[in-house]
This record gives structure tokens, C-alpha cells and sequence, in this order.
């Protein structure tokens, strides 16, 4: 069914969680907001979105005993979205259709390196990344417009008694909170003049569309993949740019404006939660049992929040200064194969450990980390059952300026 704009206008519910829905769209320049296709929806899971904020505080000038004025700081825009593994298992050949083009973005955004040479999408920390991208988490009252995004860090997890699934985390340059309105009005040139202190659900910058009385049709003058950008509004007037309106009149009946979203989401459901696939361990060839196991990436990137004139993050909006961390964690029962392993770790030689989610004959991911250096765990022993032990460890580089820490592959 499609989504009813008049219908969520003139509703007296709060809004709803459950309408919540995210779309990812690489930028061709940084900071510059983009508008999502269909295609560009991802199927998120609970407890992702985008967080903006401005602190203040009190002003220091002296003003007697007395709080008379506060002094605004930078804002921050941050974001998490968590995602399970969608993969088309259907192709036959590898293609970059295997995975959704929104988690491409999110990949090369996190690796740095995307390698389409075979087919499917491979991901190294071979280049540094240099992409951003806007993310549009949209609601049913509001939507979240969020230009200038990158990933910091990556954190995917293979539990043995859960769903696997990956935690993104990541800065942008700002964020537009959005909402829904109503004009009876011929609404000539380009100026949509809306009910009393509506004009205030639209900042300046914001990506809107006109819908028509029945709350579905769009708007000749703003047809799906064409929204208006809001450059100018006031307390009942909304500012848009592009040609001089010609089909939002409200006079007759009434016209709604309202933030932008594509006309239908499209995007794989297939995830691999970890019934099928393996661990293995080079130095362990016995381990048949790995309970879990997780792979945290981080960027470390330097936010560029120091730009003078600048709200929030300015010039290039981040630089990628600092190391880039992946750090594998693996926990596996104590037993005779692992005694021999926890005694080898005193050689520090570096493990090769590759992680396959899905069936390995078809479309499936691997994580591959060819050295990874564990240093010898602590054992705890519980009052009952078996022993778990959990091995730590940091991912080196093979060979120097190699950037093959980590390998994703979507085979």
C-alpha cells in the first residue's frame, strides 16, 4: 500500500518507530546532500540512527551572581546502523548485485578499496577512504537528512547462538529533522505558503516534494528522483528552488508539502544470520567448534570540527589520520588441539584464520585475515560445563604497505 502523505498530515498520533526506514547515497563531493532511489534502501535492524546535537553552556562574562546568556558550541552529527549480511544467493555468477548498492557505499566508506575486477565487490584497507555519503532516515511524521556521512568503524560479529550482522558507526556534517505540512494556496512562483508556523518543519537546504490532495500522487513539479531543495523559509512560507511551480495549487484542494523519499524502497532480503558457514584456523585444524566470533574495524579518522566560520565539520570533513585497527576476537572451547595452540602462541608466528558466511558452493561472504597476532589469554574455568577461552588479537599487514590486514569478499 502506498504511503498516504494526507493521511499522516492529518493524523493526532505520535510518531511511530516502526515506520522508520534508511537510505544510503554516495556523494559526488563531500558534504553535498543527494537525493536516494529506491535502490538505495537497506534493511536495518533495531536501534540505528542518525543523532544530532549542539551543546550549550552558560556564558562566562560576569553578569553578577545571575545566568544571563549561553555560548553555543559545535554540533555533531553522529550516526550507528546496524545490518544483517544480505546476500542475493540467488545470482548465479558473482555480480555487484549481490549485495545492495547502499551497503557498497558502506563498505567502501569503511575498507577504503572496492574490487570489482572478478565479478562481486572485494574490500581491502589497501587505499585510504575518500568517499562520503548522505543517509536519509526517514520516519512517518519526519525524516532525518543527513549530508557529508563516512564510517569510522565497522564491528561484524559471527555468533554461534545469534545472527550475524554487522554495527556501522560514523560522523556527518549535519542533520535536517524534516516534517509534513499542508498549503490551500496557489502557491505561485516558488514560494508554498503553508498553515501558521508549519514553514518552520522545513531549514533551509532540506530535500522536499509536493503531494497531491489524495496524499500519494506526486507533483509534476516535483516527480520521484526530482525533489526541491528548501533555500529560504519563514514561519508560514517555504522557499524552493528550481522553475516557477505549476502544478501546487491548493486553492481548489489542498496540496501537501512534505520531506523527500523515493516512491518505493527496493532492496535485498536474504540474510545470512550463520546457520551455514565455518571458521578456520590455519594453526588449529581441529577446531570444529568455534563459538563465536567478532571483527572490529576502526578508521580512526580525524573529524575536521576545527574549521573556523564552520557549525560543525568543515573542508574536507574528515581526513584519514590515524591507524586503521581491526581487531579479531574468537572464543573456543578448551580441549586437547587447543592446548597445543595456546602453547604455539609463545611463538608469536601470526594466525591465519578465514570466516565464511553462507554456503561456500554459492553466493556467500568471506573474512579473510591473514595474520593476526593473539597474545596467550587468561583461562577461567566455570562451575560447570565446558571451558570457553577467548583469544584477542590485532591484524597485521602481511608485508609492508600491503593493506591486507582484511579481506570482505562477496563471492
Amino acid at each position: 500500500m502506498a504511503k498516504n502523505y494526507a493521511s499522516i498530515y492529518n493524523s493526532t498520533n505520535d510518531s511511530v518507530a516502526l515506520e522508520q526506514k534508511i537510505y544510503i547515497k554516495e556523494e559526488s563531493s563531500r558534504g553535498v546532500i543527494i537525493p536516494p532511489t529506491g535502490a538505495d534502501f537497506i534493511y536495518a535492524l533495531n536501534g540505528g540512527s542518525v543523532n544530532f546535537t549542539q551543546p550549550i553552556e552558560s556564558s562566562p562574562v560576569k553578569s553578577s551572581r545571575h545566568h544571563t546568556s549561553i555560548i553555543k558550541q559545535k554540533t555533531t552529527t553522529n550516526w550507528t546502523i546496524p545490518t544483517f549480511f544480505q546476500i542475493d544467493t540467488a545470482l548465479g555468477a558473482p555480480s555487484v548485485a549481490e549485495i545492495d548498492p547502499g551497503m557498497r557505499v558502506l563498505w567502501k566508506s569503511l575498507m577504503g578499496k572496492e574490487d570489482i575486477t572478478g565479478g562481486s565487490p572485494v574490500y581491502t584497507a589497501e587505499t585510504p577512504p575518500d568517499i562520503t555519503f548522505s543517509i536519509f532516515e526517514i520516519g512517518d511524521l519526519w525524516s532525518k537528512q543527513a549530508p557529508g556521512c563516512f564510517v569510522d568503524s565497522g564491528n561484524a560479529t559471527f555468533p554461534g547462538d545469534g545472527q550475524a550482522q554487522t554495527e556501522w558507526a560514523g560522523m556527518g556534517k549535519t542533520a535536517l529533522l524534516v516534517g509534513v505540512s499542508k498549503s490551500i494556496t496557489p502557491n505561485a512562483a516558488n514560494i508554498v505558503t503553508v498553515a501558521a508556523t508549519e514553514g518552520t518543519r522545513f531549514p533551509v537546504g532540506a530535500l522536499v516534494m509536493v503531494i497531491k490532495a489524495d496524499g500519494v500522487t506526486r507533483s509534476t513539479d516535483t516527480p520521484t528522483g526530482s525533489p526541491r531543495t528548501v533555500t529560504a523559509s519563514t514561519s508560514s512560507t517555504v522557499t524552493l528552488s528550481g522553475a516557477v511551480l505549476t502544478d501546487s495549487d491548493g486553492t481548489g484542494t489542498p496540496v501537501y508539502l512534505v520531506y523527500y523519499e523515493p516512491a518505493t524502497a527496493v532492496a535485498i532480503n536474504d540474510p545470512q544470520t550463520g546457520l551455514v558457514g565455518s571458521i578456520t584456523i590455519a594453526g588449529l585444524a581441529s577446531a570444529d567448534c568455534v563459538r563465536s566470533a567478532s571483527l572490529n574495524m576502526t578508521n580512526n579518522h580525524e573529524p575536521q570540527d576545527f574549521c573556523f566560520g564552520e557549525e560543525g565539520l568543515g573542508g574536507r570533513l574528515f581526513t584519514p589520520g590515524g591507524r586503521f585497527n581491526a581487531e579479531l576476537t574468537l572464543e573456543l572451547n578448551l580441549n586437547h588441539e587447543l592446548v597445543e595452540f595456546l602453547n604455539g602462541l609463545k611463538d608469536f608466528v601470526g594466525e591465519n584464520v578465514t570466516i565464511i558466511l553462507g554456503d561456500a558452493a554459492g553466493r556467500h561472504v568471506e573474512v579473510l585475515v591473514p595474520k593476526v597476532q593473539f597474545p596467550v589469554p587468561e583461562i577461567s574455568v566455570p562451575d560447570t560445563g565446558t571451558i570457553p577461552v577467548t583469544f584477542t588479537g590485532l591484524c597485521y599487514q602481511t608485508t609492508l604497505d600491503a593493506g591486507d590486514e582484511v579481506t570482505v569478499s562477496f563471492l
